[in-house]
């Protein structure tokens, strides 16, 4: 047999070379893990709190992992994570390596209908707390780019309103930069529970 026609450059094979890079991110990952759980711990507390909100709170939350959501590591909470045919109801806490932290709630079918005219009566909220919403109609799109999500703020609020009605699907998310690690689990459960706030 010949001799490999697949080479790595010299600085792949420095990475390949260097074990503390996988190590460093196994760790990081186990870290992202163990706030997930406390935020869980955290949510679920907080929920006991909330009324009327026992049917999209029945499911246990879930976190779970990936090492490829377009080529990165990242870890997800999910909850509630209600799923049944094509009504979906989810608040899923992010983080994606490299990108940022993020909270999403996301709803369709009887979902959208049950709590829609609640979302577009807070829309100065959703504004002035910096929130997004979804604009793709494939939901299962994380990223905020364009195509995929507006910043509610730069919407007036009929825009706002036409794009809730419009879509299969409501999305509404934030997100945070990882450089904000430290004070990372203190902001995503602030805005998991306005999120819940919206559905409770």
């Amino acid at each position: 047999m010949e001799g490999s026609k697949i080479h790595l450059s010299q600085p792949e094979i420095d990475l390949v070379c260097n074990t503390d890079i996988i190590l460093t991110k196994n760790t990081i990952i186990k870290k992202a893990i163990t706030m997930f759980e406390e935020l869980q711990e955290t949510m679920v507390e907080s929920n006991k709190k909330i009324s009327n909100a026992d049917d999209i709170f029945s499911v246990s939350p879930k976190i779970s992992k990936g090492e490829n959501y377009s080529g990165l590591p990242y870890v997800v909470l999910d909850y509630p994570r209600m799923s049944n045919g094509d009504n979906l109801c989810f608040i899923r806490t992010m983080f994606w390596w490299g990108n940022f932290f993020s909270n999403t709630l996301q709803l369709s079918g009887m979902y959208k209908e049950r709590y829609i005219e609640q979302i577009s009566s807070d829309y100065h909220s959703l504004s002035n707390g910096h929130y997004f919403i979804g604009i793709n109609t494939d939901p299962w799109h994380h990223h905020f780019e364009e195509t995929n999500y507006r910043e509610i703020r730069s919407l007036g609020s009929k825009a706002f309103e036409t794009i809730l009605h419009e879509q299969a699907h409501i999305k509404i998310a934030a997100k945070w930069p990882l450089t904000e690690w430290n004070n990372a689990a203190t902001t995503l459960y602030k805005s998991w529970n306005f999120l819940a706030g919206l559905v409770s």
